[in-house]
């Protein structure tokens, strides 16, 4: 049923916008935990971040087909027009994953949210290659995700 939906709609038109902050001394993984763990759980509160933060579990950089801008000309509109294409970014918690676009000035785009359980892993799965006697079944389904939820008496 829809209502049942694990899938969080984001709570404004278009996903999540996170601007771009100045940059300190910290080393470039460092950046990119602290944006993780105070900016995202931040962006949907509305409120400065508190001393409870979601548990990060894994963080992926993806390069598939979503973040093609030959494929998806959206993603330059998104990210203003620029012809670098952006970085996929997901993010699994203890309780789901995110999948945000972040653009190389530093924005991030929230593109999907589902918070139904942990999930172990996941991947945008390749648009195949299409050839005259070949069809692509789900053509007008892509992008797909791929997700492997953790199994076990807490998943």
């Amino acid at each position: 049923m829809a209502s049942d939906s694990p899938c969080r709609p984001s709570r404004c038109a278009g996903g999540v916008l996170v601007r771009a902050q100045a940059a300190t001394e910290q080393s470039y993984m460092e950046s990119v935990v602290t944006f993780l763990q105070d900016v995202v759980p931040q962006a949907y509160t509305g409120a400065p971040p508190t001393d409870e933060k979601e548990k990060i579990i894994w963080v992926r950089f993806e390069k598939a087909d979503i973040n093609d801008t030959a494929r998806n000309p959206e993603f330059m509109e998104m990210h203003s027009g620029t012809t670098d294409p952006p970085l996929c970014l997901m993010i699994g918690y203890t309780d789901g994953m995110q999948l945000w676009s972040v653009s190389l000035a530093g924005e991030a785009q929230e593109l999907f949210s589902v918070r139904h359980g942990p999930v172990r892993a996941a991947r945008i799965l390749p648009a195949p290659h299409i050839s005259p006697l070949k069809m692509d079944s789900f053509a007008d389904k892509r992008p797909l995700l791929g997700v492997c939820k953790s199994t076990g008496s807490s998943g």
